[in-house]
């Protein structure tokens, strides 16, 4: 980590009113880089809880200093709620990870942090009960701790987005590097912000979570990532994040910690069935089942496309984002890996700051219809009547796509039968 880099970052955090706030104490560094009692890499996340009557706030600090501290959100009606924060060993280093869960919020309320008595000058905000007008969100993924990162997040914060959806390699830290986990927090906690709100992270796992492997590995092999982005059932990176009866987006594990078949496809099955209602139905895993730049025929994508992709398509799912290749991709609407308005679209492939790859182009991979070596963040927003927008901005504001579909996403669920269900393989894995 560049040490002095940063220091820089934190002394801007500090200007912004947490370094002066009363009585809160200095901030220093380890000889390494790392944090030792700033809130320079507080985050807002939402781990499988009611995001509209909750949220998890988690930072770092000096493994020295284990005790909790006291977190008060307040509301400007008066109203508040406080916890004071769980602290845990970051993974096997020398930081802690301070937690504090906050519940019995109130739906689609900004509230204040305080931080151990110490008012802040950051807030949080909840998510609505119900999306009544529309709802906007950054999606993305494979994001590194380069240069070019914060421009991203900054591209991503300036459109307000109610959270920030990362489909996995999110420090590039493969497990083992502290360093890259610390300044991949302290870009998001100073460039993800719409105005003075932390714009909450949520994460699905990658292949650079894990350490010595990529595949098929436990949450032991990605000590990091489980010390920030376990949820409710704590032992797995699969879970559904609803927002409202409007919302749901099911993130997945592709084959990392867990196989995408066997007990997950289940999950998924059931999942989805429990929510053939929803206005917008969407799906976000890292490996994707229509890849852009790499092989087709890999085992991990052929995996996806065997037990994910019959059913996303049987359910109806609106949406699947992707990631892994570092392009930018679009497919049409697919149905059995051809074009067909009924089906699902695969958007994303990955470039929220990694190096962009080149793809294979439409007339190469006729599912694609449209793929570009650029990096970028997706700008989603979601509409109560069930149209979607879809705008992927690069680091300096260029558009990249854009898609506007005006088809209500629940509509093909609603008026007719389900699509008929494929011969869905359910048994685990046996190849390695």
């Amino acid at each position: 980590m560049d040490v002095t880099s940063t220091r820089r970052r934190f002394l801007q955090f500090a200007g912004l009113g947490v370094a002066g706030a009363a009585g809160c104490t200095s901030f220093e560094f380890g000889d390494d880089g790392t944090p030792t009692s700033d809130l320079s890499t507080l985050i807002a996340t939402w781990r499988g809880r009611d995001p509209s009557h909750a949220v998890t706030l988690q930072w770092l600090e000096d493994a020295d200093d284990p005790d909790g501290v006291s977190v008060e959100l307040a509301a400007d009606d008066g109203s508040s709620a406080d916890v004071r924060s769980d602290v845990d060993p970051f993974g096997d280093s020398e930081l802690s990870r301070h937690r504090a869960a906050v519940t019995d919020l109130e739906p689609d309320t900004s509230y204040r942090i305080t931080v151990d008595g110490d008012e802040t000058d950051l807030s949080v905000r909840t998510a609505p009960a119900e999306i009544d007008d529309s709802l906007a969100f950054a999606e993305g993924g494979d994001i590194g701790t380069d240069d070019v990162v914060p421009r991203l997040h900054e591209q991503a914060a300036s459109r307000d987005p109610l959270f920030g959806l990362v489909g996995g390699d999110l420090a590039y830290a493969d497990g083992y590097d502290v360093e890259k986990w610390v300044t991949f927090l302290e870009d998001w906690h100073e460039h993800m912000r719409s105005d003075d709100r932390l714009v909450p992270l949520v994460a699905a796992i990658g292949n650079h979570e894990l350490r010595d492997r990529e595949y098929y590995g436990t949450p032991e092999d990605a000590p990091y990532f489980y010390s920030l982005f376990d949820n409710v059932q704590e032992e797995r990176a699969y879970w559904a994040l609803d927002i409202g009866d409007e919302l749901s987006i099911l993130i997945l594990d592709s084959n990392h910690t867990a196989e995408a078949a066997g007990a997950q496809a289940e999950w998924l099955e059931d999942a989805l069935a429990e929510r053939t209602d929803r206005e917008h139905l969407l799906a976000a895993y890292h490996v994707p089942a229509f890849p852009s730049a790499k092989d087709l025929d890999d085992e991990q994508r052929g995996s996806i496309r065997d037990h994910w992709v019959p059913l996303l398509e049987a359910y109806d799912v609106d949406v699947a984002f992707e990631h892994d290749d570092h392009t930018y991709k679009r497919t049409h609407r697919l149905l059995d890996g051809e074009p067909d308005d009924d089906g699902v679209l695969y958007l994303g492939d990955g470039a929220w700051g990694r190096e962009p790859r080149e793809p294979y182009s439409p007339a190469e991979r006729p599912y694609l219809a449209v793929s570009e070596s650029a990096l970028h963040v997706i700008d989603v927003e979601l509409s109560a009547d069930g149209s979607r927008r879809f705008e992927a901005v690069g680091p300096d504001g260029e558009v990249v796509d854009r898609l506007e579909e005006s088809e209500a996403g629940s509509q093909r669920r609603l008026d007719g039968e389900l699509l008929e269900r494929r011969d869905v393989d359910l048994a685990p894995e046996t190849v390695r």
